[in-house]
C-alpha cells in the first residue's frame, strides 16, 4: 500500500501539534484500533502479559533499519509493517499503554508513541527524538512509562561514554551537513559521558528465573563494546522451558522473531556484547 502523509489537527489529535504532520498507512491504523477493540475484551495479569499478547501480533512482520529516517521535518512515523528493533518496542509499548488506560482510538496511540519517542514527550525536531538507549530509558523512567530492574546481587557496572553520532554524522542523512543539528546532538550525548548504569552481565543469564528478576513483556536493552555506543539492540523477554527468550525485530532474520536461542546463547554469540538492562513497563 502506498505510504500517505497525513496533516491530523488539533481538532482530531488534541495533544499533539497541529503544524506536524503523522506519516501511517491507512492499513495501520485499521489494524492497531482492531488490536485496541481485541485488548479491551480480554482481561491480563500483568502489563507484561498484555505486551506480549500485543507484540505477538507482529510475529513475522518485516525488518527494516533506520525506518525513522524518514526527512528533516520529524514527522511522528507509525508502521505495523516495516520496523526496526526500536520502533518495534515503541509501537507494542504505545498500544499496550493506550489499552491499558482505556484508549480505543489511533489517535491516542499517537499521542502515546509521540510521549516515549521524544524527549520530555514532545517531538519538536530531530534532535527531539530519544535516539541513544540511555537517553530513551532515563526520559521514559522521568515520565513514568517504564522502571529499570536492578539486581544487585548479580549486577555490574560499567561507563557510558555516548559520542557516536556526533563523531560519525556523515552516516546519518539528517545530520548530514547540518552542523547546528550536529552540535545540538553532541551538547545531549555530553550529559552522557562518564555516568555509571548497572547492568547484567550475560553470564548470568543462564540462571533462572528464581535468581533473575525479569518477566514477560520487560524490555531487554543489550549493552554494546562498540566505540561511543551504548545499546545494541532491544526487544522484549519472554520464558520458554524455564529459559529466558528474546522476542525482537531480528537484522539477522529479517523479521520480527521469537528468537528460538535463549537470550544467553544469544549474547554468548556475540563477543561485543558484554550484557544487559532490563525496562518493566509501568
Amino acid at each position: 500500500m502506498k505510504k500517505i502523509t497525513l496533516i491530523l489537527l488539533l481538532l482530531l489529535v488534541p495533544a499533539l501539534s497541529f503544524t506536524q504532520d503523522i506519516l501511517f498507512d491507512k492499513s495501520d491504523s485499521i489494524r492497531i484500533e482492531k488490536i485496541l477493540a481485541d485488548t479491551d475484551s480480554k482481561e491480563y495479569a500483568t502489563q507484561g502479559e498484555r505486551i506480549l499478547d500485543i507484540a505477538n501480533r507482529f510475529i513475522g512482520e518485516q525488518y527494516i533499519a533506520s525506518t525513522l529516517e524518514n526527512g528533516k521535518h520529524e514527522p511522528l512515523y507509525i508502521s505495523c509493517t516495516k520496523l526496526d528493533c526500536t520502533t518495534f518496542v515503541e509501537l507494542v509499548l504505545a498500544i499496550a499503554t493506550t489499552s491499558k488506560d482505556g484508549g480505543r482510538e489511533f489517535s491516542d496511540v499517537c499521542r502515546n508513541l509521540e510521549r516515549i519517542r521524544y524527549r520530555g514527550g514532545t517531538r519538536d525536531g530531530y534532535t527531539s527524538r530519544l535516539h541513544y538507549t540511555s537517553w530513551w530509558i532515563e526520559d521514559n523512567i522521568k515520565k513514568g512509562i517504564v522502571q529499570e530492574i536492578k539486581m544487585p546481587q548479580i549486577s555490574k557496572r560499567r561507563r557510558v561514554d555516548l559520542h557516536f553520532m556526533s563523531r560519525n554524522s556523515y552516516k546519518y542523512p539528517m545530520l548530514y551537513d547540518d552542523t547546528v543539528a550536529v552540535s545540538a546532538i553532541e551538547e545531549l550525548e555530553k550529559k552522557f559521558r562518564g555516568v555509571y548504569v548497572d547492568y547484567i552481565p550475560k553470564n548470568k543469564l543462564n540462571k533462572n528465573a528464581d535468581i533473575l528478576d525479569i518477566k514477560d513483556g520487560d524490555i531487554i536493552a543489550l549493552i554494546t563494546n562498540a566505540d561511543g555506543l551504548d545499546i545494541a539492540h532491544i526487544g522484549f523477554a519472554f520464558w520458554k522451558d524455564g529459559k529466558v527468550h528474546l522476542m525482537h525485530a531480528s537484522g539477522a532474520k529479517k523479521m520480527v522473531i521469537k528468537d528460538s536461542l535463549t537470550l544467553y546463547e544469544y549474547q554468548k554469540r556475540r563477543k561485543s556484547q558484554p550484557g544487559i538492562r532490563v525496562l518493566r513497563a509501568l
